[in-house]
């Protein structure tokens, strides 16, 4: 897919998102600071969209490394429904009644599963808007130090939204590399290797910058499926 394009999608992604009331405006905070440590901030949540994200939390075992000096890429309800629909999908292949539900998750998933699975989406160290670049920089995440992820930022044109003309959104990426990092040939993403299957997969953050009172917090698109799961068919 070419950048510009991915860009368009990303950005309409998060004006989705701010008409439904699950993001904000322009990517960022007006306060990013909560006294809440981060658990806690996902806890007191007033929309109760992170509520299947902290089961998992405790099911893995993870609370005390978010609570600690880390950045969380938060995946919310919206992104593990999303994983669920896909491994249904895939299961109705077989048996076309099958389900796979939130139980089927922990049935099968085990805790340290699910801790590797929930882990690449924690960073050690504070990652703020005054690290990013448009280019990106790789990543390890502190529980799967071998993974790389390319987080980096691009500036979008402001837009109408309920009235309000924005400003320039600066909208961060989350990128998982599948393989080498993907490079830009004549205007479109290509993986070294020339294997589309390798192609890095992308996410964008609809609300960003958030500073609880241990790390910093992202919240990513509702339309992300967690673990960055496609479908195998």
């Amino acid at each position: 897919m070419k950048k510009y394009i991915f860009i368009v999608f990303a950005a309409m992604i998060v004006f989705i998102s701010c008409k439904k009331g699950n993001g904000i405006i322009d990517g960022g905070l007006s306060n990013p600071k909560v006294n809440f440590n981060t658990y806690d901030f996902l806890k007191s949540h007033p929309k109760k969209v992170f509520d299947t994200t902290l089961m998992i939390i405790d099911k893995a075992g993870l609370k005390d490394i978010i609570n600690g000096d880390v950045t969380f890429f938060v995946p919310n309800n919206y992104s593990i429904n999303n994983f669920l629909n896909i491994k249904r999908d895939e299961a109705r292949q077989i048996d076309e009644n099958k389900k796979y539900t939130l139980d089927s998750l922990f049935k099968y998933f085990t805790p340290a599963m699910l801790r590797d699975s929930l882990g690449i989406y924690v960073f050690k160290g504070k990652i703020s808007y005054n690290q990013l670049t448009e280019d990106g920089q790789i990543y390890h995440p502190v529980v799967s130090p071998s993974e790389s992820f390319v987080i980096s930022y691009t500036k979008t044109p402001g837009y109408l939204v309920d009235g309000i003309i924005t400003t320039d959104a600066r909208l961060v990426y989350f990128t998982r590399v599948i393989g080498e990092r993907d490079v830009l040939v004549n205007g479109q993403m290509e993986d070294p290797s020339g294997d589309e299957s390798l192609l890095d997969r992308s996410a964008v953050c609809q609300t960003s910058g958030i500073e609880t009172t241990n790390g910093i917090v992202h919240v990513l698109s509702n339309s992300h499926p967690w673990t960055f799961k496609v479908k195998d068919f």
